[in-house]
């Protein structure tokens, strides 16, 4: 056993030759491939599976017609993953040059590039709807369009709709779904004869008639497009967006009493029923271009007016002396007129009756 306070001089060992040699070479060699940069066509490669991979991304996450910021959101997303792929084995491995950065970019690139096109194939159904169209029965296409619908994928819907409508071409069904598809997709002359074929089909629905009108006014056929909107309220009087488009292209036809007796119908049943008016805006909008004179009177508005029905009951916008526009309930079978103190008193035309406890007179 050695003393406790013995002491241990350090000895230099010197290296053989050898393993100099090898440690030279060794660092020379790192040295060396930390400096290896990536090849033009390396770089190019990667550029343009990285370009496909985006492009096919936002077809998946199916952002074409989306806003700029989804755009931009989905492909920095896209450009996220490789790059967080290259930073994790830059940590795995320190000694890890341009190339070998570009190559795991590349590498990854294509796996997420394969990966984004089979679920493109798969979940919109491209594939199976390449490969086995011939197939395919009405029900397959019909629940891939549903499938499309889901994903918002236009495009595949309408095409999965095209091919049911071929196999089913009197069913109406298939035939609106596909004019509603069409509509969407801004497609209005080729929705208007989807629709034009429902209907002599003898198919009568509320969202046919309203998609039928919407298609007809972007192709500038008011008319028919009044005539279809109202047609549509006829079935589902409820439809505030179809009303609220119906009164826009009445008063772009001129006929902008007709259009505030169209929204005053309906606020005068909420009033009744003691909810607030859904037409506030747009009704004082209107008025304030009847006080302004800013619209020609239509010459068919001229001679008489077509008051639409809601609830039962027919509603004409009268103007009393200097108040605005009111919705009177027209009834031919009254002999007398019924109108609130409120309304006598803002047309400042009418003396106010001499009951005070009286809140509504009658007039003769």
């Amino acid at each position: 056993m050695k003393p406790w306070n013995e002491r241990h001089d350090p000895v230099l060992v010197e290296s053989s030759p050898d393993d100099a040699a090898a440690s030279s070479v060794t660092f020379l060699r790192d040295r060396r491939d930390e400096d290896l940069r990536a090849s033009p066509w390396l770089w190019g490669a990667a550029a343009i599976v990285f370009i496909a991979y985006a492009a096919l991304s936002l077809m998946v996450a199916n952002a074409q017609n989306a806003s700029a910021a989804t755009q931009a959101g989905v492909l920095i997303g896209a450009f996220f993953w490789p790059l967080l792929v290259v930073g994790v084995t830059c940590l795995w491995e320190e000694r890890r040059n341009p190339r070998a950065r570009v190559k795991t970019f590349l590498v990854t690139c294509l796996v997420f590039l394969a990966i984004a096109g089979t679920l493109f194939l798969s979940v919109r159904g491209y594939g199976l709807h390449r490969l086995s169209r011939s197939s395919f029965s009405a029900a397959d296409f019909r629940e891939q369009a549903g499938r499309c619908l889901r994903e918002r994928d236009l495009a595949c819907a309408e095409s999965n709709w095209a091919d049911y409508v071929r196999l089913r071409p009197d069913e109406s069904f298939g035939i609106v779904n596909l004019g509603i598809v069409l509509n969407q997709q801004d497609k209005h002359a080729e929705a208007v004869t989807q629709f034009a074929k429902a209907v002599s089909l003898g198919e009568g629905a509320y969202d046919l008639f309203a998609y039928y009108a919407d298609s007809l006014a972007k192709l500038g056929r008011t008319d028919e497009a009044i005539a279809w909107s109202y047609k549509a309220l006829s079935v589902v009087p409820t439809l505030v967006d179809v009303r609220s488009k119906l009164a826009k292209l009445l008063m772009g036809a001129g006929r902008h009493y007709e259009a505030l007796s169209v929204l005053q119908a309906f606020d005068s049943q909420r009033v009744s029923r003691g909810q607030p008016p859904y037409f506030a805006a747009q009704r004082i909008a209107i008025e304030t271009v009847i006080d302004t004179g800013g619209l020609s009177v239509a010459p068919a508005e001229q001679e008489a007016l077509r008051l639409p029905a809601f609830g039962g009951h027919f509603f004409a916008p009268v103007t009393l002396g200097t108040a605005k526009p009111a919705p009177f309930m027209v009834d031919t079978g009254a002999s007398r007129t019924t109108m609130s103190e409120a309304a006598l008193r803002d047309s400042n035309r009418c003396q106010r009756p001499h009951r005070r406890s009286q809140r509504r007179s009658r007039w003769t």
